[in-house]
């Protein structure tokens, strides 16, 4: 699966056909411009979706360190104010 991380570490897009993924881009090589085509400030992020069950709560997530960290309801308040 292709995550669009932004520089906060949130994830803002998501792509989860790995199928059509590991057809159309062999060896993880798609892009978020392949599926946006505008300046979107984002990096990919692949991960498979059997180590990110959770993925359809995408939104409570963030990359740090390289893993993907469930942010807590005090964290987001905490970095929105």
């Amino acid at each position: 699966m292709l995550l669009g991380i932004n520089k906060e570490g949130e994830v803002k897009f998501i792509f989860t056909d790995e199928n059509y993924l590991a057809k159309q881009f062999p060896d993880n090589t798609a892009k978020i411009s392949n599926f946006w085509k505008f300046e979107h400030g984002l990096s990919e992020f692949f991960i498979s979706k059997k180590d990110f069950p959770d993925y359809n709560n995408y939104k409570s997530y963030q990359l740090v360190n390289g893993n993907l960290i469930k942010t807590t309801e005090k964290e987001e308040t905490h970095e929105m104010g």
